[in-house]
C-alpha cells in the first residue's frame, strides 16, 4: 500500500516539476517574426443570453476601437433571451444574428453562427462574451499576431471588478497566473496557448478546413484540444486586453466551477486518447493540462487518507501524537502563494492595493476547488446555467 502511495506521490510530483520547469521560459525574451503586413477583416462575435444591463458598454467598446471601421463589424448574437437584450443592441447599431434553431450552449451559438457567416468576407473571428469590455488596440494587436503566421490567438484576460471581494480578486489572479506562467512561457517556447473563453481570434480558414465541432460545456478548453490535434499552434497576444467581470457571489462561483471541472474531464474523456497518440509536444502538454483536476484530487486525498490512517493506528496503540509537520507544510505553502501573486501582480504593472483581496484570497480559492474536482469526478454538470452580469462599465474607465 505505502509504496502504491509513493509511486502515485511521486507522479504528482513530476507533474508539478514539469509545469514548474516550463513556466520558467515565461522570462525568456522573445522577438516577434512579422511574416505579412495585411490588415485583416473581422467579424466581432458575442453570443448572449439576457444581458440587458451590460450589452450596450461591450458594443461601445468595439466602436470604440482604433482600426479601421470598414475593416471590423461589431455582431451580436442573442439566444434564448427573454429581456432587452437583442434591443438595445440593435439600438447600439450593432450586426444581430438571430439564431433559429434550439440552443443550449455557447459552442452550440458559436457553430450556427461560423455557418452563417461562410459565405461572408472576414478574414478571422474575434469572440467576446456580453459583459467584457475591449481594450482600444485590441484589434491591432491581433491582426500583427495573424501577420505572424498564426491561425489562432488568444488575448490577456484583465478584470472590471477585481477589487469587489475575494472571489473576483481570486478569479483575476487565476487569469494573471495562468497567463503569465500557462501562455506565455508556451508563447515563448514556440508552443501552444490556451484558450480561456473570451477575447480570442480564429481565422477563418481554421473554421473552413476544420469545423467548430465541439461537444462539451467548456468550447474554450476543447477547441484548445482540437487546435492541438490538428497542429494548429495558439498564440498568446499579451497586449490584446480584454476586461471580464467576475461572479461576487459564492454560490455563482460554485457553479461556473463545476461547468469548468466538468468540462475539463468530458475533454479529457474525448480527446485525451487522440491526444496521447498523437505524441508531440503540443498535444502532450494540452493532455497534461486536461489531466489538473485529477492531479489536484489524487494530490490532496492520498496524503489526507495517510494522515487518518496514521491517526486510527495511533488510536488503536494508544500512541497519538500530534504531528504539526503538515500545518507547517501548509503555512509555508501559503506564503509561498502570496509571494508568487504579489510578485506576478508587479511584473504585470498592476497596483497591489487594487488586488490585495486576490493575492490573499486565492489559496483559499484554489482550496474550495477541490470538492468541486472531486464532486464533477462522479456527478458531472450538464446543463450550462446562465452567471448575471450586472456590473455596467464604460471602456473609458478602464483606461
Amino acid at each position: 500500500m505505502i509504496i502504491v502511495y509513493n509511486i502515485v506521490m511521486v507522479l504528482c510530483l513530476l507533474f508539478s516539476i514539469y509545469f514548474i520547469t516550463t513556466s520558467l521560459f515565461t522570462f525568456k525574451k522573445l522577438k516577434k517574426k512579422i511574416k505579412d503586413n495585411k490588415i485583416h477583416k473581422f467579424g466581432i462575435l458575442i453570443p448572449c443570453r439576457n444581458e440587458e444591463e451590460v450589452i450596450g458598454d461591450i458594443i461601445d467598446s468595439v466602436y470604440n476601437l482604433k482600426y479601421p471601421k470598414d475593416l471590423y463589424d461589431c455582431i451580436v448574437i442573442p439566444n434564448n433571451c427573454t429581456d432587452q437584450t437583442r434591443d438595445i443592441a440593435l439600438k447600439k447599431k450593432a450586426r444581430i444574428i438571430d439564431v433559429d434553431i434550439p440552443v443550449k450552449t455557447k459552442g452550440e451559438v458559436l457553430k450556427y453562427t461560423f455557418d452563417y457567416l461562410k459565405s461572408e468576407d472576414y478574414d478571422a473571428y474575434i469572440i467576446f462574451d456580453a459583459d467584457n469590455l475591449i481594450d482600444e488596440n485590441f484589434l491591432q494587436h491581433m491582426n500583427e499576431a495573424l501577420n505572424e503566421g498564426y491561425l489562432v490567438a488568444q488575448g490577456f484576460r484583465d478584470a472590471k471588478n477585481p477589487s469587489d471581494n475575494y472571489l473576483t480578486g481570486s478569479y483575476t489572479m487565476f487569469y494573471y497566473l495562468q497567463n503569465f506562467f500557462l501562455n506565455r512561457s508556451r508563447r515563448n517556447l514556440g508552443a501552444s496557448a490556451v484558450i480561456n473563453g473570451t477575447g480570442f481570434c480564429v481565422k477563418k480558414e481554421v473554421i473552413e478546413e476544420y469545423g467548430f465541432n465541439v461537444k462539451t460545456l467548456t468550447e474554450d478548453s476543447e477547441f484548445t484540444g482540437l487546435c492541438a490535434l490538428n497542429q494548429v499552434k495558439i498564440a498568446y497576444v499579451e497586449d490584446a486586453i480584454t476586461y471580464d467581470e467576475h461572479p461576487t457571489s459564492f454560490k455563482t462561483s460554485w457553479n461556473q466551477r463545476k461547468r469548468w471541472s466538468s468540462g475539463c474531464f468530458a475533454c479529457l474523456e474525448r480527446l485525451g486518447r487522440s491526444l496521447w497518440k498523437k505524441g508531440n509536444f503540443i498535444s502532450l502538454d494540452c493532455l497534461l493540462y486536461y489531466l489538473s483536476p485529477l492531479v489536484q484530487i489524487t494530490s490532496f486525498i492520498l496524503p489526507l487518507l495517510l494522515c487518518i490512517f496514521k491517526f486510527l493506528k495511533g488510536l488503536m496503540n494508544n500512541t497519538i501524537v500530534v504531528d504539526l509537520s503538515s500545518l507547517y507544510f501548509f503555512i509555508i505553502l501559503y506564503i509561498g502563494s502570496i509571494i508568487i501573486n504579489i510578485f506576478v501582480v508587479k511584473m504585470l504593472h498592476k497596483k497591489i492595493k487594487d488586488h490585495y483581496k486576490g493575492i490573499f484570497g486565492f489559496s483559499f480559492f484554489i482550496l474550495t476547488w477541490i470538492p468541486i474536482n472531486i464532486l464533477c469526478l462522479f456527478k458531472k454538470t450538464k446543463k450550462w446555467e446562465q452567471v448575471k452580469h450586472t456590473k455596467a462599465i464604460s471602456i473609458k474607465i478602464m483606461e
